[in-house]
């Protein structure tokens, strides 16, 4: 089912074809460069499930996306609420993970504004969240992109990640409806 549709890109719920190329977007190395560790088939089954389960309960999630143009399918972008406890939680995190051969194209800050747009219009949240590890310009781009600020007083230690762990710092960006 379609939930958004932007000038370029079509966000709908998962199907079963989905896997295939979500599993192969959870194993490029260049996608999973800030990730823990990269997924394998099973793995991207179950955080699928995941994200159809957080539909069901909150009524939002991380939505499949696809270009309008081919209908090819080229990752995530979507809503979900935070997982563990920190400074910051309870939130609603805004958060994407698309198939490398889309990054620099603006997909991803495309996708993010029709979803912070459906965060504030429709869900009417306060506030959304994003976070990544700090030296993910990537994604700490897209966040500037739409809108999101950081106050370095707001960076954390991820709760489940080793503390001796590259990837354990992670900034923390905000936007409120009032912005």
């Amino acid at each position: 089912m379609i939930i958004f549709k932007t000038k370029r890109l079509i966000l709908k719920t998962w199907k079963e074809q989905d896997l295939d190329s979500m599993s192969a977007i959870n194993q490029d190395p260049l996608v999973c460069e800030f990730l823990p560790k990269i997924g394998n088939r099973a793995a991207t089954k179950t955080l699928i499930r995941r994200f159809m389960n957080h539909y069901k309960k909150y009524g939002f999630t991380a939505y499949a996306v696809e270009l309008k143009s081919n209908g090819e399918f080229i990752g995530f972008v979507g809503l979900l609420v935070t997982s563990f406890e920190a400074h910051f939680t309870p939130a609603v995190e805004i958060a994407w993970r698309l198939d490398s051969k889309c990054l620099g194209k603006g997909y991803a800050t495309e996708a993010a504004k029709a979803i912070i747009a459906f965060s504030f219009t429709t869900l009417k949240l306060e506030e959304v969240v994003s976070f990544t590890v700090e030296n993910n310009i990537r994604s700490r781009r897209v966040m500037e992109k739409i809108g999101m600020h950081h106050n370095p007083h707001d960076d954390f230690d991820h709760p489940k990640l080793p503390k001796n762990s590259p990837l354990c710092r992670h900034v923390l960006y905000r936007l409120s409806r009032r912005e």
